[in-house]
């Protein structure tokens, strides 16, 4: 009997299917029983899953999924050659969405995950189907680094450009998660898509990724990152509860690393391995950094400071102390600055950039903002509270250092983070001697000693004022600022484009909301201000445009529209 007598004759319903003649990966995966039906088997179209094949994908003829895969063989298979890359482009220049592929994840892919397949496989195939493709991610990355890292420095351009490119031949989970929660901080909110937050799929996206990656690999410089921004994204569009909860998991992070530790910043190991430690510095004041913001800006909510709960007898120094270590790197110098961590004693010359791409000319004047303004909340906050003297001299530090910062030269960008950060700062610490009654003219009008919240709370607390010193200073400080606040917000039309493209922080928003409630309390009183009520309506208007790229500026705008209600009463319109 022939071979070809001895096989059954195939049914006309099979005749008529095409089949494959290979399993396809998902069950292979499994290890389940593939029809082989094209386009696609029986299983997968049941279970709603992709159905691939080796040959689809260019995978090695019979090589098991845990090997090494060429990951940009795997990206150019997926995606045709003939494929245009303009909507990519298109996306990211316009607010119109190209469907779900650009924002949601793939259910199918955490399905087909199991044993045999590696994290960092895992990981680049669901940044691919939410970014697409090589030219489209590297176009996120490029926007990343012109915006948000320009005020937000966390991370070396230089190195993770590096990782990016060695990624596309070998899988990295690392490298991968920090990449989505590039694009999830880039990402604009708009009137099309105006979902930000717990709604947003690439946010739940990203944090389920973020989840999964870190219980799978160790813990590592690049996953501190990836949750920084997670933190400033929920912070920043106005998620209180996530942000605070996500900056706790940071400061668990720097504990597994051993920052909490003297040693770890000893004079020794500076001397020997300056570049990493400097990045340390960096990341653990961009920490604290996010940590006084969620505690100064949602104040209706009382979200304890983190960073106020370490008792120690060391301070983590400034990562500008570390440039002595490093060839080539420029010297800074301050003024009036408030510690000592090692920093170049030659003449104030500000901030200047040399190349903020390399370790070596990056610099971050948010580490010493945050210092100032952990220090000005922890003070606030003090049972026993600081004398006028001592809030006069941490004032004129802050303003020292707000001088440093517009001295400087920059290659990109300025740096909205550090200075608003700073009016904030010297509006809190001055606050005291404003609601004391200082410099009140003949025959005003004392003023009140609280203004409204957006829960209707207090937010200029009487108890804290130090009566009696008729001291100017804090009155004309807080003047000053609010001056030069109120300056800025002018020119909203110029820094559209900046703010757009991520490149204006989102702290500039409580400063002007902080601001107005300060007008609103004291414009007609102690601030002598008759035009107080223009400057309020001028930061709202400012706040709205913030609002489109920052989502906390509505919230704002909200709590201004209370404040002055309360304020005016009848006579707002």
């Amino acid at each position: 009997m022939s071979a070809a007598s001895s096989s059954p004759a195939p049914s006309p319903q099979q005749s008529a299917a095409a089949k494959s003649s290979r399993v396809c990966l998902n069950c292979r995966r499994k290890k389940k029983r593939c029809d082989k039906a094209l386009p696609s088997c029986g299983r997968c179209t049941y279970s709603l899953q992709v159905c691939q094949h080796e040959d689809d994908i260019g995978l090695p003829g019979g090589a098991s999924m845990p090997g090494p895969i060429r990951f940009e063989s795997f990206m150019d298979q997926v995606v045709s050659p003939t494929r245009t890359y303009t909507p990519v482009l298109e996306h990211l220049a316009s607010p119109q969405p190209l469907g779900p592929r650009w924002s949601i994840l793939n259910p199918s892919l955490f399905a087909s995950m199991d044993a045999n397949e590696d994290i960092s496989s895992f990981a680049c195939r669901c940044l691919s189907d939410i970014l697409g493709h090589r030219q489209g991610t590297e176009h996120i990355v490029a926007s990343y680094f012109s915006g948000v890292n320009t005020w937000f420095t966390i991370i070396e351009r230089a190195s993770f450009d590096a990782d990016l490119k060695d990624m596309w031949a070998v899988p990295s989970a690392e490298t991968a998660v920090l990449t989505l929660c590039m694009r999830l901080i880039t990402r604009t909110p708009n009137a099309v898509n105006p979902v930000a937050g717990m709604g947003d799929s690439l946010y739940l996206s990203a944090k389920t990724m973020l989840s999964l990656v870190q219980s799978k690999v160790a813990l590592s410089i690049p996953l501190l990152q990836a949750e920084l921004l997670v933190a400033m994204y929920e912070f920043s569009h106005s998620m209180p509860q996530q942000a605070y909860m996500t900056v706790g998991r940071c400061f668990q992070i720097s504990r597994a690393f051993g920052w909490h530790h003297d040693m770890f910043w000893s004079e020794e190991r500076q001397s020997h391995v300056p570049r990493e430690l400097k990045l340390c510095s960096i990341l653990w004041w961009a920490i604290v950094y996010v940590d006084c913001l969620v505690h100064v800006s949602y104040q209706d909510q009382k979200y304890p400071m983190h960073a106020a709960n370490l008792h120690w007898d060391f301070s983590i120094p400034f990562p500008e102390s570390f440039d002595q270590y490093l060839p080539g790197s420029l010297t800074f110098g301050f003024q009036g600055q408030g510690q000592s961590s090692g920093s170049s004693s030659s003449s104030s010359i500000g901030y200047l950039d040399a190349n903020i791409d390399h370790i070596d000319g990056m610099v971050w004047p948010e580490a010493t903002s945050a210092w100032y303004l952990s220090n000005v909340l922890q003070q606030l906050g003090s049972p026993t509270p600081a004398t006028a003297a001592d809030r006069n001299m941490l004032s004129g530090a802050i303003t020292a250092h707000t001088i440093n910062v517009l001295s400087g030269n920059w290659k990109r960008g300025d740096r909205t983070a550090a200075v608003g950060t700073n009016f904030i700062a010297l509006m809190k610490v001055n606050q005291p001697g404003l609601i004391s009654g200082s410099t009140v003219p003949s025959g005003a009008t004392t003023p009140t000693t609280t203004t409204t919240t957006m829960t209707g709370t207090s937010l200029l607390d009487p108890a804290s004022a130090t009566a009696g010193n008729n001291d100017p200073r804090p009155v004309e400080t807080i003047r000053s600022v609010i001056s030069s606040i109120y300056s800025a917000s002018l020119n909203t039309e110029q820094a559209e484009p900046r703010l757009r493209n991520g490149g204006v922080a989102p702290c500039g928003a409580f400063s002007m909301y902080y601001a107005s409630l300060l007008l609103i309390s004291h414009g007609g009183g102690v601030l002598q201000d008759g035009d107080w009520l223009r400057k309020v309506e001028g930061f709202k208007r400012t706040l709205e445009a913030f609002g489109r790229r920052w989502k906390i500026a509505d919230r704002y705008v909200e709590s201004i529209n209370i404040a002055l209600g309360n304020r005016l009463g009848n006579f707002l319109p």
